[in-house]
This record gives structure tokens, C-alpha cells and sequence, in this order.
């Protein structure tokens, strides 16, 4: 054999291996007419990304996570997924800005499951000249609302030149009898009046009977 046809060779068997190889890699679909259809490249855990500085991307999420990583960020997923882009939403955030965001998450959940504690809004106004009689009269019919899982907005309005001194004393009253039954929130002046909310709180015997059953359960593991 001589010199050109071993280089034939080698050439036709380096031709054939590279067919081969693409006949390999090549994935040919064919539909119900045996006509080739052209398959869609498909991307895998794409995401919009949203950059520090608000700017939008879209990337795959294990280019977010290390970008994250190199810039020393927090990756938090916003939403599940966008409606028009039908992609999960990220945010690439400080570790300021992720825990003032965990922050606002506790407070709207904290207030989601007030709201849903609470029945309704009750307005007692009082003066600041009241008596000590119809001041505990009224401090029963607060306790009585809040009881019933209503809000109680209560307005201490001043009526006198020591009006402010009066329904201090009055608000320190209320508060030390409604302490264990209700919370005390959002207490202000405006003009001559104190007003604040009683909020009722979530009874402590579900709470209790959560704690007992945990540690009925431990009770009867046995020693270890």
C-alpha cells in the first residue's frame, strides 16, 4: 500500500467517525405525516433576575447562585412565578436589605393573622373628667369587646387646662386592668384628646395545649 492510499484511508475512516459521532448527538423527531420536525431548544430553570440596582435579566438559576456567591449577595426568590413571563422572579440583594425584607414579611403576617383575629371595630370615648366609678364601668365594657374579639379605639378626650395630666392618669388606669386580657397599641395626642387601641390576644390555651401535647408525647417515649 502505498503512501496516498494510507492517507485515503485515514481520511475516509476520520470522515466516517465524525458522522458517526453526529449521528449520535443528532436527536431527529418525526410526526404523524414522517415529516421531520425541528426540536425546540429548551432552557432549563430560567429565571428574571433583579439586579441591586434594579435592572432586570433573564439567566438560569445556577448563574444567579453564583453570582450571588462572587459578589457576596443574597439571592431571594420574589415571586413563584410571572404571570407574562410565566418564569419565577429572583432579587439579588445586601444582607441590609434581606433582613429589612424579612422584617417586612413578619410585620404583614403578624398583621394578616391580627386581621383575622379580629371581628370588628368598637369607638369608646371618654372624658377626662370621668369618675373612678364610670371609669371602671367603662374598663369592663372595653374588656367585654375585646372578649368578643372586637378592636376597641378608645379616645380620652380633655375637657379642662389639665386635661393632658388627667387622661394620663386615666390611660394608666386602663392599662393596668386590661394588661392581661388585651394589647395596648398605636397610643397618641392629637389636639386635646389621647387615643389609643385595644386589640385583643390570642388565647393562651391552644397555645397550652399545643406545649401539653408535646410534652405528653415526650412522657410517653420512655427513658431513652
Amino acid at each position: 500500500m502505498n503512501y496516498f492510499s494510507l492517507n485515503k484511508l485515514v481520511t475516509t475512516l476520520g470522515v466516517r467517525r465524525i458522522l458517526d459521532f453526529r449521528t449520535m448527538k443528532t436527536k431527529t423527531i418525526i410526526n404523524a405525516e414522517g415529516k421531520d420536525v425541528i426540536k425546540k431548544k429548551t432552557y432549563e430553570n430560567r429565571i428574571t433576575l433583579i439586579s441591586p440596582d434594579n435592572s432586570l435579566s433573564i439567566t438560569d438559576l445556577k448563574n444567579a447562585q453564583n453570582i450571588s456567591l462572587r459578589r457576596d449577595l443574597k439571592l431571594v426568590k420574589i415571586q413563584d412565578v410571572d404571570s407574562k413571563t410565566r418564569r419565577p422572579v429572583y432579587k439579588l440583594m445586601t444582607n441590609s436589605e434581606y433582613h429589612a425584607e424579612e422584617l417586612s414579611k413578619r410585620k404583614e403576617k403578624q398583621v394578616a393573622r391580627q386581621n383575622a383575629l379580629v371581628k370588628g371595630e368598637k369607638l369608646l370615648t371618654l372624658s377626662s373628667r370621668i369618675g373612678e366609678h364610670d371609669l371602671m364601668t367603662g374598663i369592663k365594657k372595653m374588656l367585654k369587646l375585646v372578649e368578643k374579639q372586637y378592636e376597641v379605639k378608645v379616645v380620652i378626650a380633655g375637657e379642662d387646662a389639665e386635661a393632658a395630666v388627667k387622661s394620663e392618669k386615666i390611660y394608666q388606669t386602663i392599662e393596668n386592668q386590661v394588661r392581661n386580657m388585651s394589647k395596648i397599641v398605636q397610643k397618641r395626642v392629637k389636639g386635646n384628646s389621647l387615643r389609643f387601641q385595644l386589640l385583643p390576644v390570642r388565647s393562651s390555651n391552644t397555645e397550652g395545649t399545643g406545649n401539653t401535647d408535646s410534652n405528653e408525647n415526650d412522657n410517653n417515649k420512655g427513658p431513652l
